[in-house]
């Protein structure tokens, strides 16, 4: 079940294992008949969630925004925006855990645009404070 990848992702200790599930997770909504191009740039998000935008992915799919966020609904089930704040969150939480950085500096190295922009997008997609996120891992 997808909702059982996803909250296993949140129970795991190691980076790789935590992306690993996640890219399954993706690969699996991708459609019988794949376009590579779509799995290339979904690998680049995951290297550089920070320098990427949704207009900056539409540029390496020669399409408009609107445009890509169908073929985003259509091959991954989510939004290009979705998918963007997925990987920076999970960039957040690995900076935040395993290497003890405050909020404003990774804040800042996500490419959030504040510590509020920030705090609002860890809550919008845990239901958690950062603060409380961190206390309830450790």
């Amino acid at each position: 079940d997808n909702s059982d990848s996803l909250y296993e992702i949140f129970t795991l200790t190691d980076v790789n294992e935590r992306l690993n599930i996640f890219k399954n997770y993706l690969l699996d909504k991708i459609k019988s008949k794949p376009n590579t191009k779509y799995i290339e740039v979904v690998e680049q998000l995951y290297q550089t969630p920070k320098e990427q935008t949704v207009v900056t992915i539409a540029e390496s799919f020669n399409c408009n925004k609107r445009h890509l966020y169908r073929i985003f609904k259509m091959n991954y089930g989510l939004s290009p925006k979705v998918l963007l704040n997925i990987l920076r969150l999970h960039l957040c939480l690995t900076l935040m855990i395993e290497n003890d950085i405050d909020f404003i500096e990774v804040a800042n190295i996500c490419g959030f645009y504040d510590q509020a922009h920030f705090i609002k997008e860890i809550k919008k997609y845990t239901g958690f404070s950062p603060l409380r996120l961190l206390d309830n891992y450790k």
